[in-house]
């Protein structure tokens, strides 16, 4: 018996989630029993734009703090009711469903705790959303995110001072949470990245 998967990848921009979230579908597509999707948050509803625009016209990563809150959260409601549990219901006891996301409730609390708001706030709110299987914060430091991301344009929170404490507050989740996270050093290089990240799905998958 095959069961449907969760899986979701986390962390700062720079440590290289997109990558990641390709070479986890490359590698779980050679099992003909699974099939994959692969999806993202902010997502594409209406929510997801409106938080693509403040992230791209916004300079100052302090402010809007609240708005911001409530966008992820009605956009977490549509991501999760449309997109997510619909995909992983489809699976039939002989074929699973896996999900891959690239961000979920993760960054929303430590984005907005790192703007400001309390941390048990932010996990209270996000707590009846679907736990993950799963969940991979790729860790790097700050100085080589933000050298890894250079060559394109800046959104407000690619900023050093707001990415350090960033950093922190990602590596508080498991204090908060009791989901199965496992924090991952991606400062490496990403086929080593990869094969922590595998040996870890393999357990769930």
């Amino acid at each position: 018996m095959v069961k449907a998967i969760f899986i979701v990848l986390d962390g700062m921009d720079g440590s290289g989630k997109s990558e990641m979230v390709k070479l986890l579908h490359d590698y779980l597509s050679k099992n003909d029993k699974y099939n994959i999707l692969m999806t993202r948050e902010p997502s594409n509803s209406k929510y997801g734009k409106e938080i693509r625009d403040i992230l791209a016209n916004e300079s100052d990563p302090n402010i809007n703090s609240d708005k911001m809150l409530e966008l992820f959260i009605k956009d977490r409601e549509e991501h999760l009711k449309n997109t997510i549990i619909p995909f992983l219901n489809k699976s039939n006891g002989h074929e699973a469903n896996i999900v891959i996301s690239d961000r979920y409730y993760y960054s929303t609390i430590a984005f907005q705790a790192t703007q400001g708001l309390d941390i048990k706030m932010l996990v209270e709110l996000n707590k009846e959303f679907l736990k993950p299987d799963i969940a991979f914060i790729l860790d790097i430091k700050p100085e080589i995110a933000l050298e890894r991301i250079k060559t394109r344009k800046k959104e407000k929170f690619e900023q050093i001072g707001f990415m350090n404490k960033l950093r922190e507050k990602f590596l508080e989740l498991p204090k908060f949470l009791n989901d199965n996270i496992r924090v991952i050093d991606a400062s490496k290089d990403m086929n080593e990245v990869f094969e922590d990240m595998r040996e870890e799905v393999n357990k769930v998958v």
